[in-house]
Parts: C-alpha cells; structure tokens; sequence
C-alpha cells in the first residue's frame, strides 16, 4: 500500500511486483502481487481500471487513516459523522480545525 500510496499513477501488477522485488532477498512471484492487488480492490481498499489486457491499480484513499475513515462512513453512515462532531465540538482547537476543513471559518 505504501508503494500505491506515493505513486503519482495507477500502478500495473508488473510494477507493483519490480517495485516490491527490488533489493528482496527471495522475490515474490507475479501470482502473488496479482491475487493480493485483486483481493485489495476485492475489499474496497483499491479501485481497478483496465489498461490494454491488463489492469492498473490505485488506492481509493490517500492514507492509512483515509481507509480507516472511508469505512467507518461506509459501515455506520450518519451516526459516525455525528459522533465525530460530538468530540471535536468536546475539544475547541479540533473544532475549529474542522470548521476551517468544511471552508466554514468565515474567511
């Protein structure tokens, strides 16, 4: 996931594989990559597209802590949110970080 992380472009299974490869004592083989990357996008954690007869694969999140969020929206909807407001309401810098987020800090 790091190595998807900081790329600046959908990755191929072969890219992903050299990349991880590089510098490994014992490489892993294409099959591997292959089924982790389809079980990843399997999750929800990477988003597939084809490129020519293959596919390139890209985080839909930017970060560990973007997943994290992305499912816990995903899992408790409007309940989530309205708890995550009801503690930064509980903390003054956090709110106030959250209502410049939300471009609601008048400026």
């Amino acid at each position: 996931m790091e190595m998807l992380w900081a790329a600046d472009r959908p990755r191929s299974v072969r890219h992903v594989l050299e990349t991880l490869n590089d510098g490994r004592r014992s490489p892993l083989a294409y099959t591997t990559v292959m089924t982790v990357l389809t079980r990843l996008t399997g999750k929800g954690v990477l988003v597939r597209a084809q490129a020519g007869r293959g596919f390139v694969y890209s985080p839909v999140a930017a970060d560990e802590a973007g997943l994290a969020v992305r499912e816990v929206v995903r899992d408790y909807g409007e309940a989530a949110l309205a708890h995550f407001v009801d503690q930064a309401r509980a903390d003054p810098k956090l709110y106030r970080r959250l209502r410049r987020l939300m471009g609601e800090d008048g400026g």
